[in-house]
């Protein structure tokens, strides 16, 4: 599998006339002290500066692998699949045996890659400065085998054009009470979730960017449905003003968001680097003032079918999170709905947040976020037996003046929370004919919610939780997982405050 993506990615780096420098032999920027490699699969294993006219070795442990070099001085080998490893390993790089890059306490585990846009890359520094009461959590973060590499390098000049490797400097750090304070918040979560569950090493790596839309981390090549090769073909012709009237368009506001920007500069030096699967957090700049969030699930399925066929596997898993409630956000009210609909993407799960307090866009209890996300990962991914998500709308039926809607995840059974709720379901509407929503009454039976209005003589439509901030939005699963906000009727969805 991987040779190819080499293979892949020579071609690219040849048409674009990029060349390897020469000189002593050395590993590609994304392998440093404390890495961690992926487990159970063939590991591949980069660098540049080879002699094409020499013999390169590449051992880890007690394997040893001689290197294909190519004649521009990149080469690349793929070491045989391993089991998970705690004891930290050198990997060496030999060059005629004479050792010429060495990297120490080396872990074999569980790797998964964060990406998204500022809540992503929110701190646990900025979560403790908000909740001081996780100096708790902080401080019982001495988890050595959790390791976190920070990717930030900045976009090209040239933005359709990809990087070859990363900017020194960049390391894997080891997780300690005080490390973690410059890690994502929500990525050190998950990452101490799974590793609390698995007993495995556990990688992250985080090459989310604030204020970013989901268009540059899109590989170009997946901007390929009509709308995507619009949105990249305007951007290209720098017709900005006409791009963020276009529906489903976006606002570009910096070399950063233009498409597969940041995609080129983060992500494809690491391409070859094996991994379990995705994390996203982000949406915001995609559906803020003046922004259109319409379509925005068209481009996830675009974000990941990219992804995915970089890495040459569609059934890498990405788990993602529904935007929480934002009072001044009309447009976050349509994204989380399109972020649902995005659920008909093979081997994704989301997060809901919509439960989730803090009037600020950046909400500072990352926890349950993360926990959320990895309750996805160890039921999605790991098999573990256990409710993966709150309850997702599936289906509805009109039944006179009632609508009864069927949910997911909720085997189990249906609760309320008798917080702000008061012990009565919050939030439900209804709307007919007249595409005019109604406030209703609903209650629970059993996996259903029956709703209805006295204001609505012949129910077609519902929803839920769909407003900017809908406190009290109190329906649960028995494993007490926020439902999801819906509207079974999109078009009705409001989505700008300033055009509609």
């Amino acid at each position: 599998m991987f040779p190819a993506v080499f293979r892949f990615l020579l071609v690219l780096f040849f048409a674009a006339g990029f060349s390897f420098a020469k000189g002593a032999p050395r590993f590609a920027g994304i392998f440093s002290d404390h890495a961690v490699l992926q487990r159970d699969g063939e590991i591949p294993v980069w660098g540049w500066g080879a002699d094409a006219d020499s013999k390169l070795t590449v051992r880890l442990g007690d394997l040893e692998e001689v290197a294909k070099i190519y004649d521009d001085g990149r080469w690349n080998v793929s070491l045989p699949p391993q089991k998970a490893n705690s004891e930290g390993m050198s990997l060496v790089l030999l060059s005629e045996q004479k050792e010429t890059d060495r990297l120490d306490d080396v872990l074999i585990g569980e790797v998964w890659l964060a990406a998204g846009q500022s809540n992503m890359q929110f701190q646990v520094k900025g979560m403790l400065k908000g909740m001081p009461e996780t100096q708790e959590w902080v401080d019982s973060a001495d988890e050595p085998l959790i390791r976190y590499r920070r990717i930030g390098d900045s976009v090209l000049s040239d933005r359709k054009a990809e990087a070859v490797d990363l900017a020194p400097g960049g390391a894997w750090i080891p997780m300690t009470p005080e490390s973690v304070l410059g890690f994502s918040a929500v990525a050190a979560g998950f990452a101490r979730e799974l590793g609390g569950e698995l007993g495995v090493p556990i990688g992250i790596i985080d090459v989310s960017w604030g204020g970013k839309p989901i268009e540059p981390f899109i590989p170009r090549e997946a901007f390929d449905s009509a709308l995507l090769k619009k949105i990249r073909g305007l951007a290209d012709r720098e017709a900005l003003e006409e791009l963020a009237k276009l529906r489903g368009g976006v606002v570009i506001r910096n070399p950063e968001g233009y498409p597969g920007a940041i995609f080129n500069s983060r992500m494809a030096p690491i391409v070859p680097l094996r991994l379990r699967g995705f994390l996203w957090y982000q949406a915001e700049s995609n559906a803020g003032k003046g922004e259109d969030p319409r379509e925005y699930r068209e481009k996830m399925a675009a974000l990941l079918d990219g992804w995915r066929g970089r890495w040459d596997n569609h059934k890498m898993p990405c788990y993602f999170v529904q935007l929480p409630g934002f009072p001044p956000a009309v447009g976050w009210i349509r994204v989380r709905e399109e972020q649902r609909r995005a659920l008909v993407i093979p081997y994704t799960g989301m997060a809901v947040t919509i439960d989730i307090p803090g009037d600020d866009i950046h909400p500072p209890d990352k926890l349950p976020v993360s926990e959320r996300l990895a309750r996805l990962a160890l039921s999605q991914t790991y098999g573990r037996e256990i409710v993966p998500s709150g309850p997702l709308y599936q289906s509805h039926e009109v039944m006179g003046k009632e609508v009864r809607v069927q949910f997911l995840h909720a085997e189990s059974g249906l609760m309320i929370d008798e917080g702000e709720g008061g012990g009565v379901l919050r939030w439900f509407e209804l709307a007919g004919e007249d595409g005019i929503w109604h406030e209703a009454e609903a209650r629970a039976e059993g996996m259903k919610i029956i709703v209805s209005s006295d204001q609505v003589e012949r129910p077609r439509e519902v929803r839920y939780a769909c407003t900017t901030k809908p406190l009290g939005g109190n329906l649960f699963n028995r494993a007490g997982l926020p439902a999801s906000p819906f509207c079974s009727k999109l078009e009705w969805l409001p989505w700008d405050d300033v055009r509609e």
